[in-house]
């Protein structure tokens, strides 16, 4: 039951960057399909490294917390995310939708890197309710693939006028699934 839960707290957390990628996508001049999948990989490739780093965090509490603790923790911090998603998506201004002919691979690594100090400590959270590495692994890489190429695609269409929606949706659904997980932590206590 963990692993689904995980999916969904990570679609949440991938909200937020989803957001960021649909306002690019508004922007763009110009956008190609193998283009969207490049960025798409850059972005899953950082979300990757940046729970790989999590999870080399979680190491060093690993033996400082108890198991109990570590899962109160992690929850505790998946909520606080969310809530942390749902202000900055409320207080967003709305994009102006001007092109951006600069875009390029560098720029969005530069902005993998500010959306992934989040999913740093997911992936401690993840360490500390005993998901495996590789689902981690797995999960962070094709949930942020497929969704950087639907932002951008959408983006690019449609432009970015359901950004703070999409983004509030992310956080609510993060605080949810931390709630959830604390209630049945309770009960088993």
């Amino acid at each position: 039951m963990r692993v689904f839960q995980a999916v969904l707290i990570f679609i949440g957390l991938a909200l937020d960057s989803f957001v960021l990628m649909m306002n690019q996508g508004a922007r763009l001049n110009k956008l190609k399909f193998a283009d969207s999948v490049r960025y798409a990989v850059i972005y899953a490739a950082t979300s990757v490294g940046a729970v790989l780093i999590g999870y080399a965090i979680s190491i060093l509490f690993k033996d400082i917390l108890g198991d109990r603790f570590e899962i109160f923790v992690a929850c505790l911090a998946i909520f606080a995310l969310g809530c942390f998603i749902m202000v900055k998506s409320f207080k967003a201004q709305a994009v102006v939708e001007t092109v951006d002919n600069d875009f390029n691979n560098k720029k969005c690594f530069q902005l993998a890197l500010v959306t992934s100090l989040d999913t740093l400590f997911l992936g401690v959270c993840f360490s500390f309710l005993g998901i495996g590495l590789g689902y981690a692994v797995l999960l962070s890489f094709v949930v942020t693939l497929v969704a950087i190429v639907v932002a951008l695609t959408i983006g690019y269409n449609l432009g970015s006028s359901y950004t703070r929606v999409v983004g509030m949706s992310g956080g609510c659904l993060m605080i949810i699934f931390a709630l959830y997980l604390l209630t049945v932590y309770m009960i088993r206590l």
